[in-house]
Parts: structure tokens; sequence; C-alpha cells
């Protein structure tokens, strides 16, 4: 008997090519890895300044192709996660620039593109939600770390990109000392159609994982895969100040006398008393009075190192049990 060969399947990289000094270099590395696992010669697709990545995904899309790969920043990156969202398609992650804030939770190589590469191509798969923000145009955007409003949204506007590719988190550092001494806001939260009190607050975080910047676990427990997000907010302490900060951090507490403050739930909206710049996965949208957080679970399946079940990004998996009705299993009375 014989059989038919698989026919061979098909990459395709939508790059930034702004963040790399030798784009035809990465290239080979790309196609020389899908040469080995045997693909096809892999289809790229470059983004724009006038275009972070959206078209590019959806002419990927159009090309047919078994996988979708995003090679640039945490723009780049949600903007692909839009486009394959609820499509079925995988989702390969080929970190480059500063941020990586996905790859990062998801346990991928930063630093090795040969490996990221093999991930992608021949990595296990595994669903993953993605959030989705609404802010005063009412257009419905989609992130896959954090959307937020107030501090978080200043340091990212404020961060220069060229320091940023010179000293990495350093930058961000730098940019969030000029916001920290601009006043903070009034937000009404409703968690899941339950209002809470209006709160004076410096930020307004919805967190679809836990590390959102620099490794730092900001929004504890908050995991890639739960159908949950967690929404933190960040508030006024006077007593304790920025060392409260560091303290609720480092201690995970969040929901005492804290500056820091922590809901999960699949439904946040917000009410601020003044217009606020907003943010997603780091991206400046503009500023807001009113919005609203979601996520749609499972929809945006992602290529991840064998096992997967580690991942601290992800909820933990333990091996799979074989059903004690399977008539199959040999009879231990025999």
């Amino acid at each position: 008997m014989t059989t038919t060969p698989a026919e061979p399947r098909t990459v395709a990289v939508v790059i930034n090519p702004s963040k790399f000094t030798d784009v035809d270099e990465v290239k080979a590395i790309v196609a020389a890895g899908a040469a080995r696992a045997g693909w096809n010669e892999p289809l790229w697709f470059e983004t724009s300044i006038e275009d972070s990545g959206a078209a590019a995904g959806r002419a990927a899309l159009d090309a047919g192709a078994d996988l979708v790969c995003a090679m640039g920043g945490d723009g780049t990156v949600r903007a692909i996660a839009g486009v394959l969202r609820g499509t079925g398609v995988p989702y390969g992650l080929l970190p480059s620039g500063t941020g990586n804030l996905l790859a990062r939770n998801l346990g991928l190589p930063l630093n090795s593109l040969d490996d990221a590469v093999e991930i992608a191509l021949l990595g296990q798969e595994r669903a993953i939600d993605v959030g989705t923000a609404t802010f005063d145009d009412g257009e419905e955007r989609t992130f896959v770390v954090m959307g937020g409003v107030g501090l978080d949204a200043q340091i990212m506007d404020n961060t220069d990109d060229e320091l940023k590719k010179k000293v990495g988190w350093g930058a961000y550092v730098a940019a969030g000392a000029p916001a920290l001494f601009k006043g903070g806001f009034e937000a009404t939260l409703t968690i899941d159609g339950e209002a809470e009190e209006p709160t004076d607050c410096l930020m307004v975080l919805a967190c679809n994982c836990s590390s959102v910047v620099a490794n730092i676990e900001l929004a504890t427990g908050a995991v890639l895969d739960d159908g949950d997000l967690e929404l933190v907010m960040l508030r006024p302490n006077a007593v304790a100040g920025w060392l409260g900060v560091a303290i609720d951090v480092a201690t995970r507490n969040r929901n005492g006398l804290a500056s820091l403050k922590q809901w999960p739930g699949r439904e946040f909206e917000f009410e601020l008393d003044q217009p606020v710049l907003a943010e997603l996965d780091g991206d400046p949208v503009g500023e807001t009075t009113r919005g609203r957080f979601g996520v749609d679970p499972g929809s945006l399946i992602v290529r991840l190192p064998v096992p997967a079940s580690q991942i601290p990004g992800l909820t933990p998996r333990t091996a799979v049990a074989l059903d004690d009705t399977d008539d199959t299993a040999p009879d231990p009375s025999a």
C-alpha cells in the first residue's frame, strides 16, 4: 500500500522592516528553517507607516497561508492577532524589538530566531484569549496583553523610540518620571455588571496576562487562556507613595488598603471625569472619557514550545488521562 505524501505547507511572515538592520539576513534564516521543516518558501508581507500589520495580515490570509507569523514590535503582534482572531489559522511569533510582551508571557525565545522559527513551524498549538476594547469613538479594537487608561498610556506615549533601542526597558523608566507628577482622575467602574464607587486613580489597566512590562507581575495570577481579564487600578497613596506600590507588587497585595486593587472578570466598563489617554499593548490610541474592556475566550491559536504545559502565562495542564470506558484497553483480569 502506498501513501500520498502530504502537500508542503506555506508560512506567511508579516515583517516590520524598520526593526532590522539586515532584512535579507533574517529572511534567509526563516527560509532555511522552513526548508528544514519541509515547508514551502515563505511568503513575505511588509508593514508600513500607514499600516501596522492589519492589511498585511489580511493579505497573508488571502494568499492561503497555513501559518501566519509576526516579525515586529508589539503593535505588529497586536494587529496580526486581530486579523487571525476567530479564523483558526495558527499564529507564530518571531520576537523582534524591545517589548515582545506576548512572547515573554508565552515563554518564547527572544534572542534566537532559529529557535523561534522552529517553534512556529513545528510547535504545539494552544488557544488563548483576545481582549477587546471600545473607547469614545465606538470602534472595537483588540489587544493580547493589556489595554488601559492613565499612567501606563502616558509612559508609552512619552517613551523615545531611539532611546528604547539603546537602553531597552530603561527608556520606559525615563518616560515614567515626568508622568508621575501629573494629576490623576476619577473613575467609575462596572465589573461584570456590578457598579463600584467612584475612585480617584492614576491608572486603570485590563490585563490578559500577568506580566505587562519588564517581567514585573502586575496582574497577579492572570493567564492567557482562562476566559477572564484582570482589571488593575493604581490609586494615589499619599502615605506610602511609590514605595507602597513596589511593596504591593512584590507581596501581590491587591485588595486591602494597597495602592493597587485588582478584579477578575469578563466585562469592565469605565467612566472618567475627564479625557484621559488610552493605550493597547503599549500603543497610545488617543484620549477617552469612557470605555469597555471585554474578552473573546480561546479565539487565537498560537504555536508554542513542546511541551507547553509549564508555560507561566498559561493555565497549567497535566497529561491527559485515558478514558476509563475505553473498551479497547486490555482487561486486567484476562
